[in-house]
């Protein structure tokens, strides 16, 4: 591993010196309404004089037109270049720093080499010229060059050719390593990626298509699956998935509970809208759905409801039609019942009943 390793997020950010920049969760992001967007990092203290500077790497999302610059510089002086952070220092000024000084200037990299800078003391300055770019997950190494203490000292030339060639290998090494430091990330449900999250699906039961079901949606369901199944084929259980996916608790039906209360005159109605077996389920939802959520709904619904039960799903909606030729006299609306609001006055003669 590369003797430091440093991981650059939020709470450093918003100790930085900014213009036309605002921090939002780990990232810099670009204002609107700004051509140029700076910002001034913190000094990094690697602690060692003379560190030899590795590599960094960053996460970056920007429009097509826009670009972004890093400038870097390194030393063993505290204040040679502390002017960088201060805010009331010109950006033109600070760039004739770095460049009198021997620092770096990149454009529209995320993945560099800081071999050529070397010092206790790192400076990172960012410009981004256009309207959109989102900065953020910035790893640094110190030295990063894993391999090169492996040769004898005369092949150590630092930047010479076989550093350069060497430090392919070394990043290889390094990103493989860092994928190993994090493996506990993939049995974290909160981070996994979607391909693992279908697979501990199939692990605890649920049949999940990728193409059916958001990310975040697939996340709780893994997270549920357990409880899920200790309460498969339930009434409770068929709510819980519908609060899972659509956010509403339905209202269940079963066509075997209104045998007794069905009278002769309204059973076709009831068969029509219930069913006409006593295993038909009916879930009345209180406003409409997509039909690719219905197809959710229904797929997963199939994987816990009760054996030989026959589910189907019916929206109701708040609306009221009128037809053409409906006439409204004085004092007449369509009316919405409110809790706790008095009519907009309106008459209230005869029998009149607040309640």
């Amino acid at each position: 591993m590369a003797g430091i390793q440093y991981s650059i997020g939020k709470n450093y950010f918003r100790r930085a010196s900014l213009s036309g920049m605002h921090v939002e969760e780990d990232a810099l992001c670009t204002d609107e309404g700004v051509e140029t967007h700076t910002a001034a990092l913190p000094v990094i203290d690697s602690g060692m004089e003379d560190c030899a500077w590795g590599r960094l790497k960053l996460d970056e999302e920007r429009d097509e037109d826009t670009v972004v610059y890093l400038y870097l510089i390194a030393s063993n002086d505290r204040e040679a270049f502390d002017v960088l952070c201060d805010a009331g220092t010109s950006v033109d000024r600070k760039k004739q720093l770095v460049r009198a000084g021997g620092g770096l200037r990149v454009i529209n990299r995320s993945d560099l080499l800081l071999y050529e800078l070397s010092g206790r003391y790192l400076w990172i300055m960012v410009e981004v010229v256009g309207a959109h770019a989102k900065l953020g997950g910035i790893r640094l190494q110190a030295p990063g060059d894993n391999f090169m203490a492996t040769f004898p000292e005369v092949y150590r030339e630092k930047n010479s050719f076989f550093h350069r060639y060497l430090s392919i290998f070394s990043s290889m090494y390094n990103d493989f390593q860092d994928k190993l430091d994090h493996r506990e990330d993939l049995l974290d449900i909160a981070h996994a990626p979607q391909e693992l999250l279908l697979l501990y699906a199939r692990w605890l039961g649920l049949a999940l298509n990728r193409d059916y079901f958001d990310v975040e949606v697939l996340r709780a369901l893994v997270r549920e699956a357990g409880e899920l199944s200790r309460i498969k084929g339930t009434k409770g259980c068929m709510e819980r998935l519908c609060r899972l996916l659509i956010g509403e608790t339905p209202q269940i039906i079963e066509r075997s509970h209104l045998q007794r209360y069905v009278r002769q005159e309204e059973r076709e109605q009831i068969d029509r809208l219930y069913g006409e077996s006593p295993f038909d389920v009916t879930l009345l939802l209180r406003r409409p759905i997509g039909e690719k959520q219905k197809k959710q709904l229904l797929m997963l619904l199939g994987q816990f409801k009760p054996i030989r039960s026959r589910l189907r799903i019916v929206c109701l909606t708040d609306s009221g039609v009128l037809d053409g030729h409906t006439y409204l006299d004085e004092n007449a609306v369509s009316f919405v019942q409110s809790d706790g609001v008095l009519d907009d006055g309106r008459l209230a003669d005869g029998t009149v009943v607040l309640r």
